[in-house]
């Protein structure tokens, strides 16, 4: 399969918006934690977020009030938040899909669940191998909605 063509990080947020009508704001930084797209208000929230869970390429924060996704690769760091409804496996798919167009890499596999939210089993693995795979935070659904004006909440 050929890799789709490289996005801009501008488009990238507009690109998961598409994909995904739960996520509420977000920000792209590059590997060193500058600021290439999204609310500057998010910025120091996502660098925080980011180094707090230390070398794991995925992170997933549940709050009272909705849910923070992350994902990072060499040359860039998405963080979105997310209403409660989000699921899990698809926000961390879409994050992966995205980084691999933002560097015009091959696209990761499709997950196991569709995205009218049947789950053929994506999430039981996600979280048996969790761990294996680095990833800081839990898969509990969050009650409420988060706000786009912080990333807010404390690490479940």
């Amino acid at each position: 399969m050929t890799p789709a063509p490289t996005l801009t990080p501008p488009l990238a947020l507009d690109y998961l918006r598409e994909l995904s009508a739960d996520i509420v704001a977000g920000v792209v930084l590059d590997g060193g934690g500058r600021l290439l797209a999204g609310p500057a208000e998010l910025s120091d929230a996502a660098r925080d977020l980011l180094q707090a869970a230390g070398d794991a390429e995925e992170v997933h924060v549940s709050t009272a009030d909705g849910a923070i996704f992350a994902a990072r690769s060499e040359q860039h760091q998405l963080v979105v938040v997310c209403g409660r409804l989000a699921l899990p496996s698809l926000i961390r798919y879409d994050l992966r899909l995205v980084l691999a167009d933002l560097a015009g890499k091959a696209r990761p596999e499709k997950p196991d669940v569709d995205r009218d939210g049947a789950d053929d089993g994506a999430e039981g693995r996600a979280g048996a191998d969790g761990a294996a795979e680095g990833r800081a935070g839990a898969d509990d659904a969050a009650e409420g909605r988060a706000g786009s004006d912080h990333l807010g909440g404390e690490a479940a």
